[in-house]
């Protein structure tokens, strides 16, 4: 039979408890302290103090309550699961439908990481458009890298535009998004080449990769359907946590990819 482990009901089953040792992993705290920023009242409070104190996790010193040493160990593994549970039910229909099959192994273990994120999609009646808020916070960006797994016409002349205005940016294909790229929009590609801020990648691997594009604002990622075409439809965040993630996903594919320097001549 399944045995359910007090010390998992201690923590999960009292929002309460689980907020408090949340708030002692920041530093040592005094009851009122703790009452005023979970806006709760003493009496609250203090039975949920004792039951902490008596599986161990948190002690008393003077009118401090600290985590003790099987609590820090505790809240450090209790937090990334909560942080992914957040993540997940804050869009749970997108995520539930998605393939992350491509998503470097490391980084879908951390993908808590990403913080609280926003799904954005173009509207029905402007589907062949770019999403607004995409390019608002584009236009904001200083610097960018951005994975381009699939192939949208407006984006050769776009990230052209961007990149004449002085953004600096790196983008990456796979091979065969590439080679679409450059017979459909040779000159414009070949004009991104030609600026001292661009740089351009391509990869073998061309798998369900999801797009990733991160700028010093924000990060934004579109992942295939699981077995829906593909619909554009992307998360977005703006925690430095994801950004510092998008980052580390973009550093995957740039270690397997080869730069383009120039063109090679038409057959």
């Amino acid at each position: 039979m399944f045995m359910v482990n007090p010390l998992v009901d201690l923590l999960f089953l009292s929002e309460k408890r689980k907020n408090i040792l949340l708030l002692l992993m920041e530093g040592p705290k005094n009851i009122e302290t703790i009452r005023e920023i979970l806006k709760a009242n003493a009496t609250s409070v203090q039975p949920q103090l004792k039951k902490l104190k008596e599986q161990h996790l948190v002690t008393q010193e003077e009118d401090l309550y600290v985590l003790t040493d099987i609590g820090r160990i505790v809240v450090e593994k209790m937090k990334p699961l909560l942080d992914t549970l957040d993540l997940l039910e804050d869009n749970v229909d997108y995520w539930a439908n998605r393939d992350m099959d491509a998503i470097p192994p490391e980084l879908l273990r951390r993908i808590n990481e990403l913080g609280h994120c926003s799904t954005i999609e173009p509207e029905i009646e402007h589907m062949f458009e770019l999403i607004p808020a995409f390019v608002e916070n584009m236009n904001k960006a200083k610097r960018a890298r951005g994975l381009l797994s699939y192939f949208h016409p407006l984006f050769p002349s776009y990230y052209l535009g961007l990149a004449k205005k002085g953004l600096k940016i790196s983008l990456f294909f796979p091979e065969v998004i590439l080679k679409r790229w450059v017979e459909d929009y040779r000159a414009e590609t070949e004009e991104f080449l030609s600026l001292e801020n661009t740089q351009l990648f391509t990869f073998k691997k061309n798998n369900k990769v999801p797009s990733l594009t991160v700028t010093d604002g924000f990060m934004a990622m579109a992942l295939f359907p699981k077995e829906a075409v593909f619909d554009r439809k992307y998360v977005m965040s703006f925690e430095p946590g994801a950004l510092a993630w998008g980052e580390e996903y973009i550093d995957h594919f740039q270690k397997l990819s080869t730069r383009i320097e120039k063109l090679e001549d038409p057959e």
